[in-house]
């Protein structure tokens, strides 16, 4: 990977490692989730890895699942806190006071308004489906060889939620995928995958300024992390322009 900047910091904490990583065109936003990432991370004494890059060898999505890997080779870590460039902290949490510390792969699952059709007037379907764009991954071999599995799915590669489809069908919850039925989870996933509260992943709706607009919601009130997740770039600015004020 060509960097055009790589941040790192490194302590004797080795309970957790954040990641993040942004390439330059999302330098707008990237930056500023930087910022507050790294003022999360000093108030724990987090470790904290951040990826700059112009060039991988994937569509950039899936550089999360890179660099989880990686880090889970390297194995100097207990926890790893996977963070998209378009989340910010609002408020001081430490993360690993709110899990099952025996779980192995922590992933919010949020609401999701299905592309299915019922045969109904004025009735849709709700799935569930988990957003990659905050991850918290504990240092185990389970974890390692599920996202090499994750890696391994080229069959998403092209498709419109590259990463996040390939962890959709690795832990099971492919309805939205798939076929509506193929929301399934084994029993070894239901063991080793917990499932964090929304407040971990608050995401306003895509048109949040429009109180019309039917999507469905996932954002919580009160949150610990927001997530603009699906909003365009632009609208992503003017978010952080206008409510700055909600973030540490």
């Amino acid at each position: 990977m060509l960097s055009f900047f790589r941040k790192n910091k490194k302590n004797s904490n080795s309970n957790l490692k954040i990641l993040s990583g942004y390439n330059f065109r999302y330098r707008s936003v990237g930056a500023k989730s930087e910022k507050n990432i790294i003022k999360y991370a000093n108030y724990f004494n987090f470790d904290y890895e951040f990826e700059k890059t112009n060039k991988f060898e994937r569509h950039f999505y899936w550089l999360k699942i890179k660099m989880l890997i990686d880090n889970l080779e390297k194995g100097s870590h207990e926890f790893y806190l996977w963070l998209d460039a378009d989340t910010f902290f609002c408020r001081y949490e430490n993360i690993l006071n709110h899990v099952d510390k025996t779980k192995h792969i922590f992933v919010h699952n949020n609401f999701f308004k299905s592309i299915h059709k019922t045969k109904y007037k004025f009735v849709n379907y709700l799935t569930w489906a988990p957003n990659v764009g905050v991850l918290l991954v504990r240092n185990t071999k389970w974890s390692l060889n599920f996202f090499k599995n994750v890696w391994n799915k080229k069959k998403y590669l092209k498709h419109f939620w590259p990463d996040n489809a390939a962890f959709m069908d690795e832990i099971g919850l492919k309805a939205e995928i798939s076929k509506l039925s193929n929301n399934n989870l084994s029993n070894d996933v239901i063991k080793k995958v917990s499932f964090l509260p929304g407040i971990w992943n608050s995401m306003p709706k895509k048109n949040y300024k429009n109180p019309d607009n039917d999507e469905v919601s996932n954002f919580y009130f009160d949150p610990v992390i927001i997530h603009l997740a699906g909003i365009r770039r632009r609208d992503r600015i003017k978010f952080i322009k206008e409510y700055k004020h909600l973030f540490i």
